[in-house]
């Protein structure tokens, strides 16, 4: 992989412009609404003289560009972020890590694809930027966005260290709201028992501000099985065929499913149906824009007495 640094600002420059509308359309899809894109090269900001736009909260997009990292600020002062950008539900978060995901496909070349993309809601850009250690030696790009008569710049700089991809909470932070609104314990449920086997005792609740931070607190056994890949299948139809059916396929044979073309796709995790969605344009390829999850579902086994086989579900 070639080294993502500030000379390659004309490649980058060059990708940016051939993914515009893409990009428009990435970030229509995240914030509801018709933009346009352009991108431009521009001088890098001082670091002792940033800009006064930055003074303020907005979207910050990391992405991991090998040992590497680059930046995307976006103002919420351009007035270009719908109002649950400030406090994002689950809704809110997924389309802001679809649009990190997307743009990050987008806007960089095929050399320099980022290996991870996400977005935080920050109160402070400037301070996220002096926090992310940047050098002399960085290069800027920026792209001017429109919706109607709204304009904005959002600033993308690079190269910066990859291990400081840990953007500034942002001010809606709930984590002081969470601890005031914990249950009250109850001394006899917190306190040991006393007659449990091996000296076991009731574990602490788990508490979290955000899924990065619930991951955090998870044992590291527990971290471990995050790690472990699973197949991603998405299924456009199926359709069972007896076996002579299926010898007498051959070029030019078509295969009719009981679906109609307009249907949502289904999303597979090992077998599993877990999700389901639409089919979407990102740059050169296809992507799956999930609308809706799939609850998997319960299987058990009847046991009176003794198992007896019959399985219910």
């Amino acid at each position: 992989m070639a080294e993502f640094t500030h000379e390659v600002a004309e490649r980058l420059l060059a990708s940016c412009q051939s993914g515009s509308e893409e990009a428009a359309a990435a970030f229509g899809r995240a914030f509801d609404g018709e933009f346009t894109v352009a991108a431009e090269l521009s001088e890098p900001p001082p670091l002792d003289a940033l800009p006064a736009e930055w003074q303020g909260p907005g979207l910050a997009f990391w992405f991991t560009v090998g040992d590497a990292s680059a930046l995307l600020l976006l103002p919420e002062s351009t007035g270009l972020l719908p109002a649950w950008c400030a406090e994002p539900d689950a809704t809110g978060k997924s389309k802001l890590a679809t649009v990190a995901q997307e743009l990050g496909v987008i806007l960089f070349p095929e050399e320099f694809q980022p290996s991870e993309a996400r977005t935080d809601r920050v109160a402070d850009l400037a301070n996220t930027f002096s926090q992310s250690d940047p050098t002399a030696e960085i290069s800027c790009l920026q792209l001017t966005l429109t919706r109607g008569e709204q304009l904005g710049v959002a600033s993308l700089i690079w190269p910066l260290p990859a291990s400081t991809t840990v953007a500034a909470p942002s001010p809606t932070d709930n984590s002081a709201e969470l601890e005031n609104e914990k249950e009250p314990v109850d001394p006899q449920r917190a306190a040991p028992d006393s007659s449990a086997s091996n000296g076991n005792q009731l574990r602490s609740r788990l508490r979290y501000t955000d899924l990065d931070d619930g991951l955090a607190q998870l044992p590291s056994y527990a971290r471990s099985l995050l790690k472990v890949r699973v197949p991603l299948v998405v299924t456009l139809a199926s359709s069972r065929r007896p076996v002579q059916e299926v010898l007498e396929l051959g070029p030019g044979s078509i295969i009719q499913f009981n679906k109609s073309c307009e249907e949502d796709l289904t999303l597979e995790i090992g077998g599993q149906a877990v999700a389901d969605g639409e089919a979407v344009k990102v740059g050169d390829k296809f992507g799956l824009w999930i609308t809706s999850m799939k609850m998997p579902g319960e299987r058990f086994w009847a046991i009176n007495g003794k198992r007896q086989g019959n399985r219910v579900k």
